[in-house]
């Protein structure tokens, strides 16, 4: 399951594990850049990485590729 919210600035995608096993986790996406944020239950802190959304794209293409490495060609919106 997952919700989507949208923000003046930026959106959040919020990820709960259907099983039980994991904790939420949240993507916050504003125009330039991609969080990813979860709490750690071990070190009682919230844990926040940031990405870009090149790289966001090319974690999402990866999971239709075999091994080896390639190069996601971003579509630009102007055109």
């Amino acid at each position: 399951m997952f919700t989507i919210e949208f923000q003046p600035d930026h959106t959040i995608v919020t990820s709960l594990d259907e099983d039980d096993m994991c904790e939420d986790i949240q993507m916050v996406l504003t125009e330039e850049s991609v969080y990813l944020v979860q709490y750690d239950n071990e070190l009682q802190e919230t844990q926040t990485i940031l990405i870009s959304f090149q790289q966001l794209l090319d974690l999402f293409a990866s999971l239709d590729r075999s091994e080896g490495s390639y190069y996601v060609e971003r579509k630009d919106n102007a055109s």
